[in-house]
C-alpha cells in the first residue's frame, strides 16, 4: 500500500470518501429494505400472501446488501484504524434478519464505536424465507409439498431481544428508530423491552416507525400493558404505525411535534378481540392534537357505528391527506366532515375492497362531501385542491353530481383516475367532457395533467379533442389501457395523441398501491 498513490491522502481527505461510502450502504439498504426481500414486492403490499406463493419462491429472494465500510476496513491497517476511530461513520445502524449471530455483535461493536453520538436505528426482523410468519394457519394455503425451512422463530426472537436489549440501554442515543418483524411475538417481545423503566428517556427521539407486516389478517390485537418510552416526552415528528395499535403509545406522544403520520391497521374480525382504544372515537382525539400535522395517510377500517360520534378536528396545516380503506364508503365521508383542513392541496383515496377484488361500493356521501367542501359560499372558504387522486374508486358515479364536483374544483391541477375494474372508471372520465354551455359550465377548468388507467380510448380521445378548442391542449396526459381490448381500439382514430403537450404510455406499473401510482413508478411504451 505504500506505493499506492490513494494511501498518500490525508486523513479528513479519507474521512470525507468514508463519509460518502456509508451514505451509498444506506441507500442500498433502504432500497432493500423497500422490497420486503422478494424481488418484486414491497414491504407494505396489501395483497394475500398465499395467492402470490409461487411466484414468490420463483422470483428468489433478495440478500441484504453488503457493507462496502466494512469491506474497506480490510484495505489497510490505517483504514481500519481511522474507521475505527470516527464515530459519526457510527451513527446510523442497520440490521436485516439475514445478518443472522453477527447481528448482535455487530450492534454491541457499533454502540461502542458511535460513542454519545445520537442513533439512527433500523431492524427488519421479517424472515424472508417464512412469508407466512405472523398468520394464522387458518389463512395458510393448502401446501402440495412442504414449505421452505425457516429459521427457528425462537431463536431469531432470542437474538431480537438480545439486540433490543443493547440498543435499549442507550435509549437517550436514539433519534430515529424503524423496526420490522413479521412476527407478533418478536414485535411484542421488542415493545415490552422499551416498554421498560429507563435511567435516561428517549428524549431525542425524532422518528418512530414500528411495522407488523405480513400479518394483515391478524393485526396486533388488544393492548392493555405498559405504554412505550415510559417517562419519556420525545419530540417525535415522523410517526409510522403499520399493523401495531396505536394503544401502544401514550397520548403524550401525539403531540404537536408530529408532521407525518401513517397509520395502518385493521381492525379485528372477531369482537371478542376488538381493542376498544382503537376506534375512530379515539382516533380522532389523538388526531385532535396534531395542529403541526403537515401529510397523513389513513389506512384504516372503522366501525361506521363508531365512526357517528367522531369529533370534529382541526389540522391547520395539513397539506397532504391519503385514505386507503376497505370499508371507505362506511366512514370516509364522516371523517371529512368533521375534520377541517382549509390548506389540503392533495388528496388521495383508494378504496380496495375486503377481498382485494375490486367490486363496485356506494361511494355516494363521500362525493357530496367532496361537492360540500369544494363549494364556495358567503361563510365558508372552499377547499382549494391541487392534486385528486382516485385508486380502485369503482363507483359508477351520477354524472350530475360528478358534474357539480368537477366544475367546483376550479384550482385542480393534476387528476388521476387510478387502476380499477373493466372500463368502471369511464363515468368519472366523461364527466371531463365540455357541456353545451361551454367555457362557464366546464369541468377542472385548470386541468393541466391527467392520468388515466382503465379507461375507454375513445372516451379518452373526445376528452382530448372537445377539451382542445376551449381550454387550450393538455400539458401532459398519461395512460394506461385496458388490457385484451387491442382490437376494439384499432377502429379509433390516431388524431388525438398529438394533440396534448406530452402524451406517456403508462407499461408495467411498479406496483399498484396508491403511492406507486401517485409518483407515477411505471415503466413507458413507445
Amino acid at each position: 500500500m505504500n506505493s499506492c498513490y490513494i494511501d498518500w491522502l490525508p486523513d479528513d481527505v479519507l474521512r470525507i470518501i468514508f463519509k460518502l461510502v456509508c451514505e451509498e450502504d444506506q441507500a442500498a439498504f433502504h432500497d432493500y429494505s423497500m422490497q420486503n426481500e422478494r424481488r418484486g414486492r414491497h414491504w407494505d403490499d396489501w395483497q394475500k400472501d398465499y395467492y402470490h406463493y409461487q411466484d414468490m419462491y420463483a422470483e428468489g429472494i433478495n440478500d441484504p446488501p453488503p457493507s462496502a465500510l466494512i469491506s474497506a476496513m480490510s484495505v489497510s491497517e490505517r483504514w481500519n484504524c481511522l474507521i475505527s476511530h470516527t464515530p459519526t461513520l457510527w451513527t446510523v445502524l442497520q440490521i436485516s434478519f439475514g445478518d443472522g449471530p453477527a447481528s448482535l455483535e455487530y450492534t454491541r461493536t457499533f454502540l461502542q464505536r458511535s460513542g454519545t453520538h445520537p442513533l439512527r436505528i433500523t431492524l427488519l426482523w421479517n424472515d424472508p424465507h417464512n412469508p407466512f410468519n405472523g398468520i394464522p394457519q387458518r389463512f395458510s394455503p393448502s401446501y402440495a409439498s412442504d414449505p421452505p425451512a425457516s429459521v427457528n422463530e425462537t431463536v431469531a426472537g432470542a437474538y431480537l431481544v438480545l439486540i433490543i436489549m443493547e440498543l435499549h440501554a442507550q435509549v437517550h442515543r436514539w433519534r430515529e428508530f424503524t423496526l420490522r418483524t413479521t412476527s407478533q411475538t418478536h414485535i411484542h417481545q421488542a415493545l415490552l423491552l422499551i416498554s421498560r423503566p429507563c435511567n435516561h428517556p428517549a428524549r431525542m427521539l425524532e422518528k418512530l416507525h414500528l411495522q407488523l407486516v405480513h400479518g394483515q389478517f391478524d393485526e396486533d390485537p388488544a393492548h392493555y400493558g405498559p405504554l412505550i418510552f415510559p417517562g419519556s416526552a420525545s419530540p417525535i415528528n415522523d410517526l409510522t404505525l403499520f399493523g401495531i395499535s396505536w394503544s401502544w403509545l401514550s397520548p403524550t406522544v401525539f403531540s404537536s411535534h408530529i408532521v407525518n403520520l401513517r397509520i395502518h391497521y385493521r381492525m379485528p374480525v372477531h369482537e371478542d378481540d376488538r381493542d376498544t382504544s382503537t376506534t375512530a372515537k379515539v382516533l380522532s382525539q389523538l388526531l385532535g392534537a396534531l395542529v403541526n400535522l403537515q401529510t397523513l395517510a389513513l389506512e384504516v377500517d372503522m366501525d361506521p357505528l363508531v365512526t357517528d360520534i367522531m369529533s370534529p378536528i382541526e389540522l391547520p396545516h395539513l397539506h397532504y391527506l391519503a385514505i386507503k380503506s376497505w370499508t371507505m364508503n362506511c366512514w370516509t365521508a364522516n371523517f371529512l366532515h368533521n375534520v377541517h383542513m382549509p390548506n389540503l392541496r392533495i388528496l388521495t383515496l383508494d378504496g380496495v375492497d375486503y377481498d382485494f377484488e375490486l367490486m363496485e361500493a356506494d361511494f355516494e356521501e363521500i362525493l357530496h362531501e367532496l361537492i360540500r367542501l369544494t363549494k364556495k359560499g358567503p361563510s365558508n372558504s372552499p377547499l382549494e385542491l391541487d392534486e385528486l387522486h382516485l385508486v380502485n374508486f369503482t363507483h359508477r358515479a351520477d354524472p350530475q353530481l360528478l358534474h357539480c364536483l368537477y366544475k367546483q374544483m376550479a384550482s385542480l391541477k393534476v387528476f388521476t383516475l387510478g387502476p380499477a375494474t373493466s372500463y368502471t372508471n369511464d363515468a368519472w372520465a366523461m364527466g371531463l367532457l365540455p357541456t353545451p354551455r361551454g367555457l362557464a359550465d366546464l369541468p377542472l377548468p385548470g386541468l393541466r395533467t391527467l392520468l388515466l388507467f382503465d379507461v375507454s380510448r375513445d372516451v379518452v380521445r373526445h376528452i382530448v379533442l372537445e377539451r382542445l378548442s376551449l381550454t387550450g391542449p393538455l400539458e401532459e396526459l398519461y395512460y394506461r389501457e385496458e388490457k385484451g381490448q387491442e382490437k376494439q381500439n384499432e377502429i379509433i382514430p390516431d388524431d388525438w395523441q398529438h394533440q396534448v403537450g406530452k402524451y406517456h404510455r403508462i407499461g408495467d406499473v411498479k406496483s399498484e398501491r396508491y403511492c406507486d401510482v401517485v409518483n407515477r413508478r411505471w415503466s413507458y411504451l413507445d
